[in-house]
């Protein structure tokens, strides 16, 4: 699967068709983003972005909000992950970068790579468009999303289709109960999650980051 060994694509988009209606907040505010039914809202900072290895402490804590979130649902066998369409999967290019000057021979060796990278591009995104014409889609607010599938822990084992080295975060996740809700967008790192009291209050005392609970009209931050 082009999203990763662990998720699968589902049939249908119906496993998402309540997060439109559950989000009645004012547009860019917590409760637009998040469904309106839970006790609780966390913003769970990410890490400090002066870490080396950065993306692996971001995994890290994807780890830890779903090893809690499996013991705070009855199908931790069973969650829904939605990746947002707009990372540009289908669109990335290979370049290659040259200082100084150019001899007749180098600068034909480069124009034939670069054109072996180009027909290597080209053939590379014209295979992820027709996978991901296999991968249902759902609407949510100014967003479409790719819906997916699978047990809780893989949103730690997620990948993007293209030349993307490693792991990369699903956009919103949740089980099939509902229990609680993961959610962040390309416009900042920070997890806004819902969930009951106790869910709340086992993620705030084990995550390494900041936390701090919101409410539904909380604006939300905007994040480099």
């Amino acid at each position: 699967m082009i999203f990763g060994d662990h998720v699968w694509s589902p049939d249908t988009v119906l496993a998402a068709e309540w997060i439109a209606g559950a989000c009645g907040g004012v547009g860019w505010t917590v409760g637009a983003l998040v469904p309106n039914q839970y006790a609780q809202i966390l913003r769970v900072h990410a890490p400090d972005s002066r870490i080396e290895d950065w993306w692996s402490a971001y995994r890290d804590l994807y780890g830890i909000i779903g090893s809690i979130g499996e013991r705070h649902t009855s199908s931790p066998d069973r969650a829904w992950f939605a990746v947002w369409e707009g990372h540009g999967f289908a669109n990335a290019t290979t370049n290659i970068a040259w200082r100084g000057p150019l001899d007749d021979e180098t600068r034909r060796a480069l124009d034939e790579r670069r054109r072996r990278l180009r027909d290597e591009s080209q053939r590379r995104n014209d295979a992820i468009r027709t996978a991901l014409l296999e991968v249902p889609r759902f609407e949510l607010g100014h967003r479409a999303y790719y819906l997916l599938s699978g047990p809780v822990m893989a949103a730690t084992q997620f990948r993007y289709p293209g030349p993307f080295d490693g792991w990369r975060n699903p956009d919103l996740f949740w089980p099939d109960d509902r229990r609680w809700f993961v959610a962040t967008d390309v416009e900042f790192w920070s997890l806004y999650i819902g969930g009951d009291n106790d869910f709340i209050s086992q993620l705030a005392g084990s995550v390494p980051t900041p936390t701090e609970i919101v409410t539904l009209d909380r604006p939300l931050e905007i994040e480099d």
